[in-house]
């Protein structure tokens, strides 16, 4: 198993990323700088901070001082204290290290911490008071936004405070700063500012102050913000450096949200604005290619298996290979067993063994995500061991491309469970399914789909596959239609199979129609919702709520309307629970689609409904949010209070449900 943290081992290939990080900091005319190192959660991101860490402690590092790099983590004192004298007390406690004792620097850091104490409480009603004047705040943000405009951010500062300052002098921190101490707050800023650069010149052995900032997506728009206005007010200033890494997308937003309609005509708001002034420099981390995956992995396994001395021997050959050719396959179990030899063991062999079988599926399915992969390979590995424990013999490929969609398509992986459980047509819907995606699969005699002009034996895309099996279909919905052997292929097999994402995975070898997936199933209960509690309906509500579940939209559409009329009051809340607990497990599925429209019908569901999607994180809803507001019924009370809460929150969807409201799509 391997640990989810960050590393200072470079197993990705980032050393051309490295490089180009070190070189930007170590040139001393583009300080100061300010560094963004971009790419979603769990591309690398906090593993390269720390190796470009590691790279810049190790130059003149038999030097006292050289590059001081302080590592910093808004997420960690968000809710505890202003995020700016955090900020400024960790970089001064940082050269409080360096420093010697007894001397001018040291007193001068000491005084720069007692600054930052009488600075702490000003700060927070700094920020309050900015807040309420939106005149002086959008000077601020665009001050702050733009680098060539620092002089300009105490001004526009300035103004909003002696616009918001309150005539009493007994006023709340909530009011703002008392008459008479917005001036000398700035007199402070001014100063910790001039004494602060004047700290570092007076520093000869230090290059520079390099300030590492990561998990600042994690955070809330005012500590997002507030550690952007730490670096242009306060620190920015000769001999300093600060890389900051982040999800560009989610830091965007939350400026989006802290400026709400600030951002120029034609945008979407201020906050990609901002970012692009902040960052001089910009490295985007890209996902790994399929080959990179595949090394990726086999790094792992061997991180694994081997002791530290035949590790470095394979990481090196692994580098190596890699300058050669950076997207190609650097690590497998023949090109292991080149560089051990004798010393190749057996385990790590049979391990590669299924990771080159794996590697494909993992390689285009979770889309080069590092942090992914190494989870998904913690539950692989977890799963095969559980199961040999157990006595069970598991492939490391079929389960490989069960948990794919498992992880990727959680309804649609409950659909193949579902007819598992059903019993003896699991397997023939499953081998239908895969028939009616083969591309060379020859057309039955006398159908519709002879009319194409594709030479035979041609490989035809997802979408045109799709579109012969509707011309194969020529029927209406929930009637059968023949399946690419000439069977009749059931309707919902069809929409399941149709699906571009399934028809791709359905291809993916090895096929399943002959495997026994019971036991595959049994690691993934906790995810999976068994209809046991559905066991007492009568078979007729049963099935209604297998077709409120369905991808045919007519027959979820029937079952909806046929609840009202044939589902006692006895059996009603038994269907809406197990409906809305396939709703929360997967709330992107179809099953998302039955509960409104079931809503919509059966108006007395609407507050359950209600209920489980409080209990379901935003982030998770966007897709499905427009369909959610369209269908819900605004005037009940239970609605009109969920949108509120969600139209309040400080989420980036917020707008989103507010403009939905106002323009009358919602209720």
């Amino acid at each position: 198993m391997w640990s989810d943290n960050e590393t200072d081992i470079d197993l990705l290939g980032f050393d051309f990323l490295v490089d180009e990080l070190v070189v930007a900091l170590t040139q001393p005319q583009l300080l100061p700088l300010t560094v963004g190192v971009l790419g979603g959660w769990g591309s690398g991101k906090s593993s390269l901070l720390k190796i470009v860490s590691a790279e810049l402690a190790a130059i003149d590092g038999s030097e006292p001082g050289g590059y001081v790099v302080v590592s910093f983590s808004p997420w960690q004192y968000e809710g505890y204290e202003d995020i700016k004298t955090a900020l400024m007390e960790s970089v001064l406690t940082r050269l409080g290290e360096i420093v010697e004792v007894e001397t001018p620097q040291a007193e001068e850091v000491g005084r720069l911490h007692r600054m930052v104490d009488r600075l702490r409480l000003p700060a927070r009603r700094m920020g309050v008071a900015v807040r309420s004047v939106a005149p002086a705040g959008v000077g601020l943000a665009a001050s702050l936004a733009d680098p060539a405009l620092g002089d300009m951010a105490s001004t526009f500062t300035q103004h909003a405070l002696a616009g918001a300052a309150p005539a009493s002098s007994e006023a709340t921190d909530e009011a703002g700063p008392p008459a008479g101490e917005a001036d000398q707050l700035y007199v402070d800023v001014g100063t910790f500012r001039q004494r602060f650069s004047e700290l570092l010149a007076s520093l000869p052995q230090i290059r520079a102050v390099i300030v590492m900032i990561d998990d600042l997506d994690r955070c809330l728009p005012p500590t997002v913000v507030g550690t952007f206005e730490a670096i242009r007010l306060f620190l920015n200033v000769e001999k300093s450096a600060f890389v900051i890494a982040a999800h560009a997308e989610v830091v965007q937003a939350a400026i989006d949200m802290r400026y709400p309609g600030l951002g120029r005509p034609g945008t979407t708001g201020l906050g990609a604005e901002y970012l692009e002034k902040m960052l001089q420099v910009k490295v985007n981390i890209p996902a790994l290619s399929a080959p990179e995956a595949e090394t990726y992995m086999h790094l792992l396994l061997a991180q694994l298996h081997l002791d530290e001395q035949s590790f470095t021997q394979v990481k090196d050959a692994v580098a190596q290979r890699r300058r050669h050719s950076a997207l190609a396959v650097a690590l497998n179990a023949g090109l292991a067993t080149q560089t051990l030899g004798q010393r190749m063991p057996e385990d790590l062999r049979s391990d590669m063994s299924w990771a080159a079988q794996t590697a494909p599926v993992l390689g285009s399915w979770l889309r080069g995500n590092p942090r992914q992969i190494k989870r998904f390979m913690n539950t692989l590995t977890l799963r095969l061991a559980s199961a040999e424990r157990r006595g069970t013999a598991l492939s490391p490929k079929i389960l490989a491309k069960l948990m794919v969609l498992e992880e990727q398509h959680l309804s649609d992986f409950q659909k193949l469970f579902d007819w598992q459980v059903q019993g003896s047509g699991a397997l023939s819907r499953l081998a239908a399914a895969e028939r009616h995606v083969q591309p060379s699969a020859p057309a039955p005699v006398g159908t519709a789909a002879q009319s194409t002009d594709r030479p035979p034996g041609a490989a035809q895309s997802a979408g045109a596959r799709r579109g012969s099996s509707r011309q194969r279909a020529g029927s209406a919905p929930g009637t059968p239609s023949p399946d690419a052997t000439g069977g009749e292929l059931d309707e919902d097999v069809r929409a399941w199979a149709d699906k571009p994402h399934i028809a791709a995975w359905l291809l993916l070898d090895p096929p399943l129609a002959e495997a026994d997936l019971g036991p595959y199933f049994t690691f993934a209960r906790a995810r999976l919702t068994l209809a046991a509690s559905t066991a007492r309906l009568p078979a007729q509500v049963q099935e209604l709520l297998t077709k409120l579940q369905s991808d045919v939209n007519a027959q979820r559409r029937a079952a909806a309307r046929s609840v009202a009329g044939s589902v006692s009051e006895q059996d009603l809340p038994v269907l809406v629970e197990y409906l809305l607990q396939v709703v929360q497990t997967d709330p992107t599925g179809p099953a998302m689609d039955g509960a409104l429209e079931l809503a919509q019908a059966v108006p007395s569901v609407v507050p359950d409904l209600c209920e489980a999607l409080r209990l379901i994180p935003l982030d998770t809803l966007r897709t499905k949010m427009t369909t959610i507001v369209r269908r819900l019924p605004g005037a009940e009370p239970s609605v009109a209070a969920l949108l509120d809460s969600w139209q309040n929150s400080q989420h980036p969807i917020s707008r989103l449900v507010g403009d939905l409201r106002q323009s009358g799509t919602g209720g």
